[in-house]
Order: C-alpha cells, then sequence, then structure tokens
C-alpha cells in the first residue's frame, strides 16, 4: 500500500499504554471491590497548550477501541473508527486541539479488563473479574487525565455508550467539564433494546466453551461471541437500510438442508460474528454490556433532573431518525430535563437511513454541528461589551421587543431561524435565551452564535415537555399565521411562559385590499412575498381578527404595537384606523387567569 492510501489521516499513530499509580489502596470501583493493578491504553493527536485545557475528549463506544483517528502502517487496510472527524483543517482540528481516546475499563484492548493478568494470581482474571460500571470507566478516564496533566478538558464527546460516559463525566467533575456532546444515546437503555443484550449475553454464556469465564488455557466461546454480535449488529442498522441493503433478489445458492436462504444479510451477520471474534473477548463483551445495561441515570438519581442539577457543562445533544437502539424520543428526556434545569442545551435530530451506525457514517452533519458547537468558545473566549452585533433583519421590530423583554429575563423564541434575534437580546439585555427552531443549516448558525438552540417542528406542538411557567417571555415572531393549528400552539405557548409577545404581519392592511380589489389577485409585497401556492402562510388573518380570538379564548392584550413603513400607513394608523394602517403588529399577550 502506499501513502496515498491514507490521504488526509492522521500520519502514523502509536497507542500508548500507561499503569496508573494506584497508592496502596488500589483503584476502588463502585461497587466496593478493588483493582490492584490498572492499565490505560489510549493514543492523542495535536499537542496539549500551556494551560493544560485545549482538550476534546473521546469516549469510546461499545465495542471500538482507543484508535479513534490515524493509521498505524501505510499498510493498513482501515484507519481509526472516526477518522473522518479528527485531523488537521478537519472538524475537530488537531492544530488547535489536543485529543485523547482511551479504550475503556473492562476492555480488551489493552486496558485493564477481564483477560489481563491478575497480580494476585498471575493469570487472567477471567470468571474473577469484578462487575464495573459506566462510572467506574469515566474515573479510571480520570486518572488517565491526571497522568497526562491535563486541567481541564474543553470537550468530552460519546456516541452511543460513549454517550453514557460524557454524560457522567459532566456529572462527577463539573468543573472539570465545559462542554458536553451526547451523540445517538439516552439516559438509559430501552426494554426492547435490554431484550437483545439479554439474549447476547445467553448466547455467550451458554456456549460450551465458555466454562463460566475461565476458557483461556482453552478453546474461546467463538459461536456464542459470534452469535451475540450478530444480534448485535441488527440493532445497529435501520429497517430502510436492512431492505435497501439485503433484497430478496439477490438470495443465491439457498441450502435447505442447512435452512439457509442464500440471503446476503447472512453471509453479512456471518462475517461480523467472524471478524469481531478476532479482535474481542467474550468475558470483555459480558462486562462491558452489563455496565452499559445498568446504567440509568433516572433511577439512580431519582429523576434526569436531579442527575444534571449539579453539571456547569453546555451540552450538545444530537440524536438520529431511524435509531431504534436509542430512539430519539428517549433521547429528547435529556434535552427536556438539562432545559427544565435551566443548562445550556443545543438539541438537533439528523435524519439519515443508517440507524444506530449513523453516527459513525452521517459524519458530514454531525461534524458540522460539533465543529460550529467547539469553536466559539475555544476562539473567542469570552465576550466582550465591544464586540460587534450583527445587523438585526428589523431594527423597528427588534427596538419593539428589546423595550418590552426587561433585562435578565428567560426567553423562548419560537422559529428563532439563524439566533440574531437571541444573540443579541444576550449580549444587550443579558437575558437567558433558548431557540426552538426545524431547519439545520439554522441550528447551525445558532450553534456559532452560541445561542442554545432545540430542533423542533412547531406544528407537532411539542412543548409539553416545558415545565409551566418556566420562562418569563416566549416570542412568535411571523409565525403564527403558518402554523396548522395556531390556537391550541398558543395555549401552549402561554402554558411555558408568563407573557407571549406574538408578531404578525397585517392581512386587513389597505394595500392588502387594494390589491385584492384592483387586479383580483393575493398581492405580493415585502410582508407577502410568495405567490399563493408557494406561501407557508396558511391562516389569512387581520389584527382585528388576532383582537377577537384574544377576547375569544380569555387573553388580555397588555400591549399592542404596530409598525409601518408607508406614510400612509402611519397616518392611518395615528388617526384609529389601525386595522386599515398596520402593516406589522406585535403585541404582548397574558392569560387572565395566570398567577
Amino acid at each position: 500500500m502506499t501513502e496515498f492510501k491514507h490521504k488526509g489521516s492522521l500520519g502514523p499513530v502509536v497507542p500508548q499504554n500507561i499503569e496508573i499509580d494506584l497508592g496502596t489502596e488500589g483503584f476502588v470501583l463502585e461497587n466496593g471491590k478493588v483493582l490492584k493493578k490498572l492499565n490505560i491504553q489510549y493514543e492523542s493527536y495535536g499537542k496539549l497548550n500551556k494551560n493544560a485545557d485545549n482538550v476534546i475528549w473521546i469516549c469510546s463506544p461499545l465495542t471500538a477501541d482507543a484508535h479513534v483517528a490515524g493509521f498505524y502502517s501505510y499498510d493498513d487496510p482501515k484507519v481509526g473508527w472516526w477518522d473522518a472527524l479528527i485531523g488537521e483543517g478537519k472538524s475537530i482540528d488537531t492544530n488547535q486541539f489536543y485529543v485523547v481516546c482511551s479504550n475503556i475499563l473492562g476492555g480488551c484492548q489493552g486496558t485493564t479488563g477481564p483477560a489481563s493478568i491478575n497480580p494476585d494470581t498471575q493469570k487472567p482474571y477471567g470468571s474473577s473479574f469484578p462487575n464495573i460500571s459506566i462510572g467506574d470507566m469515566v474515573r479510571a478516564q480520570k486518572k488517565l487525565a491526571d497522568a497526562l496533566g491535563i486541567r481541564k478538558i474543553h470537550s468530552v464527546i460519546g456516541g452511543s455508550m460513549g454517550g453514557f460516559q460524557a454524560m457522567k463525566w459532566s456529572i462527577y467533575y463539573p468543573d472539570y467539564i465545559e462542554r458536553c456532546i451526547i451523540i445517538a444515546s439516552s439516559s438509559r437503555f430501552s426494554s426492547q433494546a435490554l431484550g437483545f443484550e439479554v439474549v447476547a449475553r445467553d448466547a455467550i454464556k451458554q456456549d460450551p466453551h465458555f466454562n463460566g469465564g475461565d476458557y483461556y488455557d482453552s478453546k474461546v466461546p467463538a459461536i456464542g461471541l459470534s452469535n451475540a454480535r450478530k444480534i448485535a449488529h441488527i440493532t445497529y442498522l435501520s429497517a430502510i437500510s436492512m431492505e435497501e441493503k439485503f433484497k430478496r433478489k439477490h438470495i443465491k445458492n439457498p441450502n435447505p438442508n442447512q435452512f439457509l436462504m442464500g440471503s446476503p444479510l447472512e453471509s453479512y451477520l456471518t462475517y461480523q460474528g467472524d471478524r469481531f471474534v478476532e479482535r474481542f473477548d467474550a468475558n470483555s463483551y459480558l462486562h462491558i454490556t452489563y455496565a452499559t445495561d445498568t446504567f440509568d441515570l433516572e433511577t439512580e438519581y431519582g429523576s434526569l433532573e436531579n442527575a444534571f442539577i449539579n453539571t456547569k457543562a453546555e451540552f450538545l445533544n444530537i440524536n438520529l431518525s431511524t435509531d431504534w437502539l436509542f430512539p430519539p424520543h428517549e433521547s429528547r428526556k435529556i434535552t427536556n430535563a438539562l432545559v427544565n434545569t435551566h443548562k445550556k442545551i443545543t438539541s438537533l435530530e439528523l435524519d439519515t437511513l443508517f440507524g444506530h451506525d449513523g453516527f459513525l457514517l452521517e459524519v458530514g452533519d454531525i461534524g458540522k454541528a460539533i465543529h460550529s458547537f467547539i469553536q466559539p468558545n475555544y476562539t473567542n473566549a469570552k465576550k466582550q461589551d465591544t464586540r460587534e452585533l450583527p445587523a438585526f433583519n428589523d431594527k423597528k421590530d427588534y427596538a419593539i421587543l428589546e423595550s418590552i423583554i426587561p433585562q435578565g429575563a428567560s426567553v423562548l423564541d419560537l422559529g428563532c431561524g439563524n439566533g440574531d434575534l437571541l444573540y443579541n437580546l444576550t449580549n444587550k439585555k443579558q437575558i437567558q435565551g433558548l431557540g426552538i427552531e426545524k431547519k439545520f443549516d439554522a441550528i447551525l448558525n445558532c450553534i456559532k452564535k452560541e445561542v442554545p438552540v432545540i430542533q423542533k417542528d412547531l406544528d407537532e406542538r411539542n412543548l409539553q415537555s416545558f415545565k409551566k411557567q418556566h420562562f418569563d417571555y416566549a416570542i412568535l415572531n411571523r409565525t403564527l399565521q403558518e402554523i396548522k393549528s395556531p390556537l391550541a400552539l398558543l395555549h401552549e405557548i402561554l402554558r411555558v411562559s408568563k407573557k407571549a409577545i406574538i408578531s404578525f404581519p397585517n392581512f386587513g392592511h389597505w394595500s392588502v385590499r387594494a390589491a385584492l380589489w384592483r387586479y383580483g389577485r393575493m398581492p405580493k409585497s415585502k410582508e407577502l412575498p410568495y405567490e399563493w401556492y408557494d406561501t407557508p402562510n396558511i391562516h389569512l388573518f387581520t389584527l382585528q381578527d388576532f383582537i377577537r380570538m384574544c377576547e375569544s379564548q380569555n387573553l388580555i392584550i397588555e400591549k399592542l404595537f404596530t409598525d409601518n413603513d408607508k406614510f400612509f400607513s402611519r397616518l392611518l394608523t395615528k388617526i384609529g384606523r389601525k386595522n386599515l394602517g398596520a402593516e406589522r403588529v406585535i403585541a404582548l399577550v397574558s392569560e387572565k387567569d395566570k398567577d
């Protein structure tokens, strides 16, 4: 092979192995058991800066290892498992960051695990290796970080089981972790996912060569381990990708005597099982999956809110649309808990055909999100008062909104777009802001401005997870007319916020009426720049319609502002003909019976 095969990858990397100094007490596990010796294998890329705080810590998923980027030699067939994200000029830029990834405790790639030598017997631990937890894995990694001289971690990143570790990092070491990125993960396994894990472990334990875990001087339980891997691989894929990849028309040479269909799916699973037996240890698989299955933040802390109450990190939570091992609705529980504990959280959902494996394969969009999230603090440090603010789309609207919202208020911006409004309010009025947006590119722009945002479609009315009156103000800026059920959304907004600021174009404006009268067609203007067949405006209402709706729904319009560009519009509103003169309307609304 030639160097060209690895073009764009880090140069040859060398795995490192360190024996942690444990003193006389050893490494005490969370169940009270003790490991007298702790070796950790890791890889690192880039350089640690003088402050020892430019660190990106990658948490390994279930059966991966420390080899997350680069290659060992030029004839290596593969590079590290996240190589596309890590390197010079990549999403995680090793010109800026010192990147560390270690093999997890209990693993079989150089870190202490069941196949390691027990210092008491000078034989592999085997069945005597103690049970471990996700917390134990993280505490072992912290000892590695201390040994490397790391003073603070800029960002801890974990996908799948790595997400479990990333959350534990933020919980155990709140002053040590600045940012936490969770990808395709959740606060615990669902019962469905646990079912697959139970069957996989049974396959290993029931293999005739397992011998209770003491098989190192004889045959390994290859059939059981292979079958466990086959079961796991089914959960990593999506139904869509499996149908696309393993078409029945590709079935060849069935063998009915062996009950083999000749399906490419059979070949694929057999290949995955065989490869896994070559590189992984059955005892390690049992210990790591058991640690994963017993991870449950809600049970451990009483609630997810309690779990995160003392964390200080900023969070990015990414879930995958077709992931049924860690389905999006489970991942969103993390986001909801962080919102309800007033943490800074950005959450998005990526469309993918790859199921759970998408966190390893969808490196394009995941890389963009990670890069945007880790860059601002590192490159700009803390914002200065003199930092130039970007221009807001409509300075008149912004001036009105700024006059309504007091200093330090908590604000929810529904349909926040690129985040300009929240960015300006944060800098000028020190608000605690959160945006709701559905477009990925707009969310990226919010992340770059350090505006926390949650990806939601307002038509799904999915604000139920927010606590009652969690926000002081909610802003719905020129969006109400685009919502399928505007009245239902308005009531939901007023449940989660004390007051709502609603802005909308007035379809009763004289120019709209004149265009209909003169041309007999739906008008196009600055306020209504669409043809009737591609407009997002599905509810056309006037200022008077809005006032009547508020009256019928027991809502109070505390303040009403009209915003006009045309002289004649200003004249009409000045003489009291607001329904005819107002081009745009901004209303401050509350409920009559709200405390």
